[in-house]
């Protein structure tokens, strides 16, 4: 039978955004030494995309629809454009190669040679991301893929394992660590900056986390994301599940009382109650676009926010595990989608004794400034507080809570 889902209203409210925050990817980087026959990884995808048919997707109406088509392999002789990613032009082209594409990969030649996992988020979330790239490189090495063929996403997830209380109050009432600037016509609506932390260990999200709070107004609502296949071990679906869980903190406040906090989140579900926390997708698109423009301008001009940021930590890899032949990988990186509701989105990533710390940030007047300044401080603060090289493998296993915001 052809793979079919519904489309969630969590992912309907994603596809305006292609418009509002363009590309509107996640993007996900795996950099390394060596060479990838273009031809090779062409019949991975494949492969790899016939064991995980959300790799297929195409909207039909109400539903997603396996195409039965792999996603495209594109082949540029092209390296991207660090720190400043924003002003990368394959970054931040359009998915292809039709508008109905939700998938494709790029092999960037110039040194040093890159993977590029281009994912519209309606389709996938952060760890289907995982799924589908990491069956890639078992392809290339003759492996067979683990696949993930279950047509599950966060609705129907949320409806088999219930909610056990109310949806969080969201209103646009926080403040980001970046303060907040006009956005000036011809200039970058969103920025894409990365840094290299040169540590790992545990906790870094919590530990990201307070300096935003600290840098951030009386409370700083952060959101992270949880993988909801946690609560059905074994489910195998590339499907959006992902839903927030929500940290109200205050300037001061240790990463230890983050940390704390989240874990009492976890414990109790939390994040399964906020299938539809802002009321977003009961309203028609237009409407629904028109609150979206709103929320970037409350943000942009007066520095009001649905949350404050989003903070994602995409796990621990052993990049020995990544390598196929031919071919060693350096780093792995997730590259966050924009968006025009959230102020900052921060992705991190371990492997190899670093740490990967990618951010898509709403620009305005002052803010790349401001921006470069908050990184450096993270940077700064993980590198002494975590400064031993931690090995610790994981086989590109990630940690909870992981990947994705689900808000637009």
């Amino acid at each position: 039978m052809t793979f079919r889902r519904p489309i969630t209203p969590t992912e309907l409210i994603y596809f305006p955004m292609r418009d509002l925050a363009p590309p509107f990817l996640m993007q996900m980087a795996f950099a390394g030494d060596g060479r990838i026959d273009p031809e090779a990884l062409r019949r991975a995808v494949a492969v790899a995309a016939e064991a995980n048919p959300g790799a297929r997707l195409v909207r039909d109406g109400k539903y997603w629809v396996d195409s039965g088509v792999a996603p495209s392999v594109r082949v540029l002789p092209h390296a991207l454009q660090y720190p400043a990613l924003e002003a990368d032009p394959v970054l931040t082209s359009p998915i292809g190669p039709t508008p109905e594409s939700t998938v494709e990969v790029l092999l960037l030649t110039a040194d040093p040679v890159t993977v590029v996992f281009r994912i519209f988020h309606g389709v996938m979330d952060g760890m289907g991301a995982v799924m589908f790239a990491t069956d890639v490189f078992r392809a290339l090495r003759g492996q067979t893929p683990i696949g993930a063929d279950e047509p599950v996403a966060d609705a129907e997830l949320v409806d088999r394992v219930g909610a056990p209380g109310r949806p969080t109050l969201m209103q646009p009432r926080f403040r980001a660590a970046v303060g907040h600037g006009r956005q000036d016509p011809g200039e970058p609506r969103h920025l894409l900056r990365h840094r290299t932390i040169h540590a790992t260990g545990r906790n870094a999200l919590e530990r990201v986390a307070a300096i935003l709070a600290s840098e951030g107004g009386p409370i700083s609502r952060i959101m992270i994301p949880v993988d909801l296949r946690r609560h059905l071990p074994g489910l195998r679906s590339t499907g959006n599940l992902a839903l927030p869980l929500f940290v109200d903190a205050t300037p001061g406040m240790t990463w230890q009382q983050i940390r704390d906090i989240k874990r009492a989140g976890l414990d109790e579900g939390r994040e399964l109650n906020q299938m539809d926390n802002s009321g977003l997708t009961k309203l028609p698109p237009a409407v629904g676009r028109t609150l979206a423009r709103t929320l970037n301008v409350l943000g942009a001009r007066l520095g009001r926010n649905l949350a404050s940021a989003t903070v994602s930590h995409m796990g621990r890899y052993d990049l020995d595990d990544l390598a196929v032949p031919g071919w060693q990988p350096t780093s792995v990186r997730m590259l966050p989608q924009h968006s025009v509701a959230m102020p900052l989105l921060f992705a991190l990533t371990e492997g190899g004794g670093r740490t990967e710390l990618t951010v898509s940030a709403r620009s305005g007047r002052g803010i790349p400034q401001r921006l470069d300044a908050l990184l450096d401080r993270i940077v700064t603060t993980l590198e002494a507080e975590l400064p031993q090289p931690d090995h610790t493998p994981a086989t590109a296993k990630p940690s909870l809570p992981h990947p994705d915001s689900v808000a637009p």
